[in-house]
């Protein structure tokens, strides 16, 4: 009887230790955070759309606790302090892919978060880097003809450790069939502005999430290894949540897909 009553206390302090068990706490920053409408389309940067979406896919799983973008500007106008930080930052991993680990501390401490993700996007065509809505203005003026890539990184940061827990690129073509893209009026825009959403749900942001949380939970998402494709078959190859699993997703929306690790922790 006394075995029984122990073992029903030691179940009872087990569920509530669960039950009370708090979700990791993960700062997502766009690099254009504190960009704001500065295109003349008034579209938010890509960026914004994938570090949005990500957050999304936080508070859906209950897993990772997070911030709105909405709350991280509205911190930032109320905290003089942290504000210099937060731009040198962000700045420093838009122009170079390099990590101000200093500047992602205090930010971390001002936010009570151990880790930061990071997001930056941006178009390159002959090595130069551009925002999306830059390049569409260029080739709209100029009927420029050229191959224009989105490329997009990701990158975790453990802030107690001053280490990279996780980073991944992605690489998409913009452009039609002829090699054309430019947005001769408002509804061109916002036509490349839901193409870039739908890549962000689908793909991009969908992937982040999912390897942000395998790092603190690794045995919660599951994917299915996929079936081998008939050599007749046109397919792209999609990252997965899984290093050495491959997905394959018909090529008709988004375009050319690549994806590269940078970081294999």
């Amino acid at each position: 009887m006394k075995f029984w009553i122990k073992l029903s206390i030691l179940f009872a302090l087990f569920l509530g230790n669960y039950a009370n068990a708090e979700p990791f706490k993960v700062l997502v920053l766009p690099v254009d955070l504190t960009s704001v409408c500065e295109n003349y389309y008034c579209f938010p940067e890509a960026s914004e759309v994938f570090a949005t979406d990500v957050i999304n896919d936080f508070k859906t799983s209950k897993k990772i606790t997070t911030f709105d973008i909405y709350e991280i500007r509205k911190r930032l106008s109320t905290s003089s302090q942290i504000k210099p930080y937060m731009e040198t930052a962000l700045n420093q991993y838009k122009n170079s892919n390099s990590i101000n680990f200093a500047a992602l501390k205090k930010i971390s401490e001002e936010f009570n978060v151990n880790s930061i993700l990071l997001i930056s996007s941006s178009v390159n065509n002959t090595n130069t880097k551009r925002n999306i809505w830059e390049v569409l203005e260029v080739t709209t003026a100029f009927d420029a003809y050229n191959l224009y890539s989105l490329e997009t990184n990701a990158v975790l940061i453990d802030n107690v450790n001053d280490i990279v827990m996780w980073s991944n690129k992605y690489k998409r073509s913009l452009g039609n069939n002829e090699v054309k893209f430019w947005a001769k009026n408002t509804t061109d825009a916002n036509s490349h502005l839901e193409k870039i959403r739908l890549y962000s749900k689908e793909i991009v942001a969908k992937n982040i999430s999912e390897n942000v949380i395998l790092r603190f939970y690794p045995k919660t998402i599951t994917t299915e290894i996929s079936k081998p494709i008939s050599a007749t078959q046109t397919k792209d190859f999609r990252p997965n949540a899984l290093e050495g699993i491959n997905t394959h997703i018909q090529n008709n929306d988004y375009g050319e897909i690549q994806s590269e690790a940078i970081f294999n922790f």
